[in-house]
């Protein structure tokens, strides 16, 4: 292959047919997260020779939500491509192969074969499916056995499904400050939550027990600051424990009692099992927050905040 724009079509073809044989090879081993790499943000899917309906545009985060929400319900997923057909024009890869599906639940096997009909393009070096499509050939055995799989995989939701909804309702809990909505705010904690701030200046709490009391601890903050955003920069790290969140985020807030800015360096450790925040362990700096207070270090005020995010 001596020719370079033949080598660099070859290299192409075979990243592309990777992604492919990734994707399937992430449905069977219920790896949600390597399947996100394989995704532009936004998705077409038409699976409606199959399941009825129109194709549909979601977001990356729905279609693995939504496959997250059936697929490990199933005991076993098997999926064999074969009869790769590739070409690339004006920077979109149009990629067909055949597919044979099979998926087991107790005694039952329900088998599909098709057509799988993809389109990809080139991101930050990548490829990436933005639309996905299945034309269904033939179909045997128990397709009755989705319904019983999604009870399933409902029942006892798989690491992806459980990490997804900590980092959602952390989220949550952000936009609530941003949006001095304080009843998203009280929705997000548990009953018997506790909030545990290591740092925490001199006459400010270092812990605070109970929802009701978090609650109140927050009470103050609509009337404390002004336009507030602690999303922006927001990164999460995984964790061994899909329920345990680790988030880094800046918070950017003007306090409207001193009309100083307050700009934080956040690092939040956070249990969250059954989308309920139980426990939030907050690291932040306390000299920007005496700063944008206006307190003076060692000397506790007359009148001191009763909330900080």
């Amino acid at each position: 292959m001596s020719d370079p724009s033949e080598f660099e079509l070859a290299k192409d073809v075979a990243a592309i047919t990777s992604v492919i044989e990734g994707v399937v090879n992430c449905f069977d081993r219920g790896d949600y997260e390597s399947l996100a790499t394989l995704y532009s943000d936004h998705v077409e899917m038409d699976y409606s020779s199959l399941f009825g309906g129109t194709a549909h545009k979601k977001t990356r985060e729905q279609q693995l939500m939504d496959w997250a929400g059936f697929l490990p319900g199933f005991d076993l997923v098997r999926h064999s491509l074969a009869d790769f057909n590739v070409r690339i024009e004006e920077g979109v890869a149009i990629t067909t192969c055949s597919v044979v599906g099979q998926l087991y639940l107790g005694e039952k096997v329900w088998e599909v074969e098709g057509l799988y009909q993809f389109r990809l393009h080139k991101r930050s070096n990548h490829w990436r499916i933005f639309k996905q499509r299945f034309v269904l050939k033939t179909e045997n055995g128990n397709g009755d056995i989705v319904e019983t799989a999604k009870d399933r995989a409902k029942g006892h939701p798989p690491p992806f499904v459980k990490r997804r909804k900590a980092q959602a309702a952390v989220v949550r809990f952000l936009k609530a400050l941003e949006n001095k909505d304080m009843d998203a705010l009280a929705d997000v904690w548990s009953e018997k939550a506790v909030q545990d701030m290591p740092y925490s200046p001199d006459g400010f709490p270092d812990v605070v027990e109970g929802k009701s009391n978090l609650i109140k601890h927050y009470s103050a903050w609509p009337e404390n600051a002004g336009e507030a955003d602690f999303t922006s920069n927001l990164k999460f790290y995984p964790m061994m424990s899909p329920e345990w969140v680790f988030a880094e985020f800046t918070g950017e807030v003007e306090i409207l009692t001193t009309g100083r800015e307050y700009n934080q360096i956040y690092g939040g450790l956070f249990h969250v099992p059954h989308g309920k925040i139980q426990y939030y362990r907050e690291y932040f700096n306390p000299e920007p927050f005496r700063f944008a207070y206006d307190i003076e270090e060692g000397k506790e005020p007359d009148s001191f905040p009763t909330s900080e995010p």
